[in-house]
């Protein structure tokens, strides 16, 4: 969807996903390290992320997001999504810290708190659910000091448990 939204918390700056991004988290989604936790799919040619970017744009259903740590790296080191949205309800997810320099910088959590301030108080959502594998312990330690609740296993597959996580609002900055 093409969208305005920007919000700035802490270190992190999220803004709308542009044309210019597209290449830079290409290639650092068909790096495996990345990908491990994501929905599997083969290497991403140039055309293929193009056209991805293009049906995006198209697309009411999904908020895309860039990642920019403003304070010491100032440039897009990841992206993240709002999506699925079902009445006053959406999914959280497809979160990429894509630049390692980034790693350590609390990058993640800021960025997620960042997108839950959006959902809640810009787009009025009342309830933002989240799916995260059971090894993602990183992701999982995230989720759960923002707020979210554990609500139980979804499926198991190729990767490992898949835990649903919901959560109904944020109270304070964190």
């Amino acid at each position: 969807m093409n969208h305005s939204y920007s919000i700035r918390n802490k270190n992190v700056i999220l803004r709308a996903l542009e044309k210019n991004d597209i290449e830079k988290l290409r290639e650092w989604r068909n790096e495996k390290k990345n990908s491990k936790f994501l929905r599997q799919i083969p290497y991403i040619t140039e055309n293929a992320q193009k056209r991805w970017f293009e049906n995006y744009l198209k697309n009411e259903d999904e908020i895309c997001f860039a990642i920019e740590e403003c304070e010491q790296l100032n440039r897009m080191v990841g992206s993240l999504s709002l999506y699925n949205f079902n009445g006053d309800t959406a999914e959280f997810g497809k979160i990429l810290i894509g630049d390692k320099e980034a790693h350590g910088k609390r990058i993640g959590f800021n960025a997620t708190y960042a997108a839950l301030k959006i959902a809640f108080e810009v787009l009025k959502l009342k309830r933002v659910v989240l799916e995260v594998y059971e090894d993602n312990l990183a992701a999982r330690t995230i989720y759960e000091q923002i707020g979210f609740l554990f609500k139980g296993v979804l499926r198991k597959d190729k990767i490992g448990k898949a835990f649903l996580y919901e959560v109904y609002s944020i109270e304070k900055e964190i």
